[in-house]
């Protein structure tokens, strides 16, 4: 049966209508700005300085009978682990400002290779190590802030060291890499988080 309904009087619209309108000219990018390798420097900075602030924050409610207590024999406890951050820090600076490295002795307890104590007897105090730490750290914030060039290779026989820049990247990493143990440490402490 022919169909009943009524054609359209409508014109259909012609395909150049149809078409969208071109999109307007987009703007030339601006051109990037140059690595500010002394901004990277402070960020970096920054980042090594909250690291710090939660170590610290960490240690802060820590039982003093339990500062050197191991759960195993491979547990990174409290004490160590304030001297050799604050050893490591030492040597960091000390690549990029040119000046003495850790004690022999310092090295011994704390550096690379040693291993930590179940023995409390056989570190500072809690307080000295603090005063340890923070002093490496200071230092080695000053060594990067004051790198003329943070991009230039440091004199260093450590090959693995590009730069000073990657060395504080390197020291936050480090920071981190123990504040890790110690957090998991307080968990077993039955401690509260701190974040």
């Amino acid at each position: 049966a022919p169909s009943m309904a009524k054609k359209s009087t409508r014109k259909a619209p012609r395909a150049s209508a149809r078409r969208a309108k071109p999109a307007a000219r987009s703007a030339r990018p601006a051109k990037s700005a140059p690595f500010d390798a002394k901004a990277a420097m402070e960020h970096a900075i920054t980042s090594l300085d909250f690291a710090r602030e939660m170590t610290l924050k960490l240690l802060t409610d820590w039982p003093k009978n339990k500062l050197a207590h191991q759960f195993s024999p491979a547990d990174n406890h409290p004490l160590w682990t304030l001297g050799h951050l604050g050893t490591s820090a030492e040597w960091f600076a000390s690549v990029l400002d040119k000046k003495a490295g850790p004690s022999a002795k310092l090295n011994a307890t704390f550096g690379g290779g040693s291993k930590p104590s179940a023995n409390p007897k056989d570190y500072p105090s809690l307080a000295k190590l603090i005063t340890l730490y923070n002093a490496g750290h200071q230092r080695l914030v000053n060594a990067l802030r004051n790198t003329k060039d943070p991009l230039a290779k440091p004199d260093a026989k450590m090959d693995w060291l590009r730069d000073g820049l990657h060395a504080a990247e390197m020291a936050i990493w480090h920071e981190g890499w123990h504040a890790g143990q110690l957090s998991t440490l307080r968990r077993q402490h039955g401690l509260p988080g701190v974040m």
